[in-house]
């Protein structure tokens, strides 16, 4: 048996903090996460400049030295990418805390612990069983990762944490693994008996200190999707297990995550995180309510979802109480708790003397809030008002022309969403605004026809018309605004064009095709039958 390296520097630094409580100050305001698993969890995104601009409330503990980044192990740093490993990519854990500290106080600062070795046995984190797991692979890229946690990752992770635990409040423990283990039906108690140890280990209670397991890719053609069905087994073995879900999460392979899928995963361990600790928050998208037809849908790739809804002009300006159903977007939100909520709506206002919009929830009277300019889209409180659980509608009227709305955010804390905002409970694929309401101008300019033949088996033609030499995108989705396919994606010349589309793979039902340059987006409806 390969002989162990000890673990004396780390613990005897572990027992000086833990002799010497005077020298340090635990904060009840430091939440700090530990993060474990395999390659997903570990980091294989590409790591693009968005991802480095990083809150100073979310941090670190360094798992390793590494000069190329600058830092020692057992200290902490802003957590800008990456998070585990010296040369590791984007992981789950980065926007879990991206999306901890958008959403919490100012007063809170979120930490994380990241030990994960790629192509791990999930057993390899079993304190008495590690060292049958710990040559899984017996290539040196594996044995290296192993051995730079003193060949037991389990032990390593549970030193770092006695570290932080001076520091802060240990409160969840983040998981994502499977693809190894993928079929082995007894993956849940084995993750059971790790969990149960790090809580015994660390002194936590289970209560206190929930597991969120993500699940696996689950995009087609991906080699471990199957794993996802004993993943989701987690919760009947562990009372306090959360799955998060992959639904929709893009690959950049058969077996990892790309950049925006590990974004999305990692927002939704927050939001199952935040929604555990009573923070609530329901996000609407404006297109997928009920849109009067006063108002229009229309495209722009900064707009969450890549539409919005706007009044179509000389429809705008409504100076009374709204009475019309045909000039109002409503939506519906269920809520969890009885209390006071606040409202914001993600905007894009271009004067602040003529945008106004026209609330009301429920049954509630229609108040009238002006509102102030932005530059591009930018969240804004609309209204707080108290709520029982259950569900509620809200409508929406554009008071005076130039509002944009894109989203619809409802909160039980006074903390104004960042970005996008998180995920819409439903998102659709609306047909955007076309030419039945365009300038005959603009209908000569554009033309998007409809497919020929339609329904159609398996092959089918698009025929567009420009005017100009232009960039043209025309991409296929189907009914959960999820992207399938895409053809076109290059210039054309000026002139119509007719693109043959094949979608023999696809499974017979109804679908969506896009088409979009820098100055026109259409989208019209097609039906696959069985080929």
């Amino acid at each position: 048996m390969r002989k162990k390296k000890n673990f004396v520097r780390i613990f005897l630094f572990t027992a000086i903090l833990l002799l010497s409580p005077n020298l340090f100050s635990q904060d009840p305001n430091f939440h700090i996460y530990l993060c474990f698993g395999q390659s997903n969890m570990e980091g294989q995104g590409a790591i693009q400049s968005q991802d480095r601009t990083v809150d100073s409330r979310f941090q670190v503990l360094q798992a390793l030295n590494c000069s190329n980044l600058g830092r020692t192990k057992a200290a902490w740093y802003k957590a800008v990418p990456p998070l585990c490993q010296c040369w590791s990519g984007l992981s789950p854990a980065d926007y879990f805390g991206h999306s901890m500290v958008e959403n919490l106080p100012d007063s809170i600062k979120i930490g994380v612990i990241n030990v994960s070795v790629a192509g791990c046995d999930i057993r390899l984190f079993d304190k008495d069983i590690y060292m049958d797991y710990d040559s899984t692979y017996i290539e040196s890229w594996f044995t290296n990762k192993v051995k730079d946690y003193d060949w037991n990752p389990y032990q390593y992770l549970i030193g770092l944490a006695q570290i932080a635990k001076q520091d802060g409040v240990i409160k969840g423990i983040l998981l994502h693994q499977g693809e190894t283990n993928t079929g082995n039906a007894q993956w849940p108690s084995y993750v059971k008996k790790i969990y149960n140890d790090m809580l015994t280990d660390l002194s936590l209670v289970a209560d206190s200190v929930p597991l969120l397991a993500g699940e696996v890719l689950s995009a087609p053609g991906n080699c471990c999707s199957a794993m996802n069905t004993i993943i989701n087994k987690l919760p009947a073995a562990i009372p306090t297990a959360h799955v998060i879900s992959s639904k929709a999460c893009k690959g950049m392979d058969n077996a990892h995550f790309d950049s925006e899928g590990y974004r999305i995963l990692g927002r939704r361990y927050a939001v199952k995180m935040l929604s555990l600790m009573g923070y609530e928050t329901v996000y609407n998208e404006s297109e997928c309510g009920t849109v009067g037809e006063s108002l229009k849908i229309m495209a722009d790739k900064n707009a969450s979802n890549g539409i919005f809804v706007t009044a179509i002009p000389g429809l705008e300006n409504i100076p009374d109480v709204p009475a019309d159903y045909a000039s109002m977007v409503q939506m519906s939100f269920t809520l969890k708790s009885d209390t006071s909520y606040y409202v914001y709506g993600r905007l894009n206002n271009s004067d602040a003397d003529i945008d106004s919009l026209w609330i009301k929830v429920d049954d509630k009277e229609f108040e009238l809030i002006e509102i102030l300019s932005t530059t591009g889209w930018h969240w804004l409180e609309l209204k707080s008002c108290d709520l029982i659980a259950g569900e509620h509608i809200i409508s929406i009227a554009f008071g005076k022309g130039g509002a944009s709305l894109d989203k619809i955010a409802v909160k039980n804390s006074r903390i104004v969403p960042i970005g996008p905002g998180e995920e819409a409970n439903k998102i659709c694929l609306p047909e955007i605004y076309t030419s039945s309401f365009i300038n005959s101008y603009e209908r000569k300019e554009y033309t998007l026809e409809q497919n020929y033949p339609n329904p159609f088996d398996g092959i089918t033609s698009i025929s567009f018309e420009i005017p100009n030499k232009s960039f043209v995108s025309l991409k296929v989705f189907d009914l959960q605004g999820q992207e399938v396919a895409e053809f076109a994606g290059k210039e054309f010349n000026s002139g119509k064009h007719t693109v043959e589309i094949k979608l023999d793979k696809l499974a017979a039902g109804s679908y969506f095709y896009t088409f979009r340059t820098d100055q026109f987006s259409e989208t019209r409806k097609m039906i696959l039958h069985a080929y």
